[in-house]
């Protein structure tokens, strides 16, 4: 709490400062000098929508509840009372300088926002470019659309690369342009990244980067070329970050009275108090609360009341991975139906997500017959590719197709090995089958990014 400068006072800084009323401890006010994220009581207009309490403001050792909200003279002022007994506590603030420096940095967001807005066309495409995490950074901070970003991104690159195909083969020299013919068909697949992004983005909601500024940056910071200060950890949710936190416990507080509070870095989907929730053989009534936000995120509490006492004894306290559970039991489900038909191609994925679609099947021997197979038809390729290789030496598509042959030829026979030795094996064609727009890498993720979203939404417009 800020320090009392007067009886009944508490000043953060000039500008901002709560005080009771005439010296009361019944009443108070909040002026500020700008809006706070403070929600007023709502009372009751009609027989079927009951009112709402406000948010509950808690200065020093009392609790009060705001009732309305009035601009002075370049102030807002808000008014509260005292909190009334039997009330349920909502929203609740407990004024001082965290609280104010985090409305500060709301305002300086918003100020950003307001700021980028007409660089929007300009800022879309650049920013679209940058590898996931750090565009969901850039888009947090000047307010812009991740899934717009990569759709304009990933036109922007096509039509760049259209654009640099027409004017080599237009302005070259004859040499060059007879190359350039000759070499068209295999220029061509330069587009479809950019249009691959751009679909992506469109018909599944994705964000990606491209993966040239993708290698770029990644070289960059391999080699420290760059000395930058780190930057700090995006808030929104990345799909790396998702699958990190899944795997990480909730943490499990007991509140004396039966029940349980379980907090976590990711909404809690179907936990409402619409219905009980069923944990092995306990039921509970899940009393969400209200989502907090520190630097790192938001935190999603839920309190867990027993819904019935069971015959044998209490109940036991919930697992801190009950929620874990309950979507990866759904992400596997989503997995084996999809491996009912195209298992081959999930043995050619990076490792963590085979890992995800075969660990409860086996694991890298659920996966090893389709990981022989599709090995076997990388070597048939190779070998297709070396026995029609372009005759002429001259032909520009003939060391391509010779270093892509070896590739695979390469990759077929360490995919061998370590299908034998009994690990998952990744194939160098996975970059040419993006997993995130499967199902089973989607589904979850973006439903849980989509409630965040809308929490970030009324976080922004002043509505918790």
């Amino acid at each position: 709490m800020p320090k009392a400068v007067a009886a009944g006072r508490w000043r953060v800084r000039e500008g901002e400062e709560a005080r009771l009323a005439s010296g009361t401890s019944s009443a108070a006010e909040i002026r500020s000098r700008g809006p706070l994220p403070l929600r007023v009581r709502q009372e009751r207009v009609h027989h079927a929508r009951p009112g709402f309490p406000g948010s509950a403001v808690v200065l020093g050792d009392a609790t009060f509840e705001v009732v309305a909200e009035d601009e002075r003279a370049g102030e807002v002022v808000y008014a509260l009372r005292s909190w009334p007994e039997g009330e349920v506590v909502r929203h609740r603030v407990v004024y001082g300088p965290a609280f104010i420096a985090g409305v500060d940095e709301q305002r300086a967001r918003q100020r950003l926002h307001a700021l980028a807005r007409p660089w929007k066309p300009l800022l879309s495409p650049l920013v679209g470019s940058l590898p996931e995490p750090e565009q969901l950074r850039a888009c947090e901070r000047l307010g812009l659309d991740p899934v717009f970003t990569t759709c304009v991104s990933g036109l922007a690159e096509a039509t760049t690369v259209l654009m640099a195909i027409s004017f080599l083969a237009r302005h070259a020299e004859t040499g060059m342009a007879v190359m350039m013919v000759t070499a068209a068909p295999g220029l061509v697949f330069l587009v479809l990244p950019g249009l691959g992004r751009a679909a992506s983005a469109v018909l599944f909601r994705e964000t990606a980067g491209s993966p040239l500024v993708s290698f770029g940056l990644a070289a960059l910071r391999a080699v420290q070329a760059l000395r930058l200060p780190a930057a700090a950890p995006a808030r929104s949710l990345t799909r790396a970050r998702f699958w990190a936190e899944l795997a990480a416990a909730d943490t499990v507080d007991p509140l004396g009275d039966g029940a349980y509070l379980v907090r976590g870095r990711l909404p809690h989907l179907g936990w409402t108090a619409a219905r009980p929730l069923q944990i092995g053989d306990d039921f509970w009534r899940v009393v969400p609360q209200d989502p907090e936000r520190d630097t790192a995120g938001w935190v999603y509490g839920y309190r867990l009341e027993p819904a019935a006492e069971p015959a044998g004894g209490g109940v036991s306290a919930p697992p801190p991975t009950a929620y874990a559970d309950e979507v990866l039991g759904q992400v596997r489900s989503e997995w084996d139906g999809f491996n009912r038909g195209f298992a081959a191609l999930t043995s050619m994925l990076s490792s963590h997500v085979q890992a995800r679609a075969f660990a409860h099947r086996g694991g890298p021997a659920a996966a090893r017959s389709w990981t022989f197979l599709t090995s076997g038809l990388e070597a048939a390729l190779a070998a297709y590719l070396f026995s029609f290789l372009p005759g002429p030496p001259a032909d520009p598509v003939a060391p391509a197709a010779a270093v892509f042959a070896l590739a695979l030829a390469a990759d077929a026979v360490l995919r061998t090995a370590a299908g034998r030795a009994g690990r998952y094996a990744p194939s160098l064609l996975r970059v040419l089958l993006p997993s995130n727009v499967l199902r089973p890498e989607r589904a979850a993720y973006q439903a849980h990014r989509q409630a965040e979203r809308r929490l970030d939404a009324e976080a922004a417009a002043g509505d918790h």
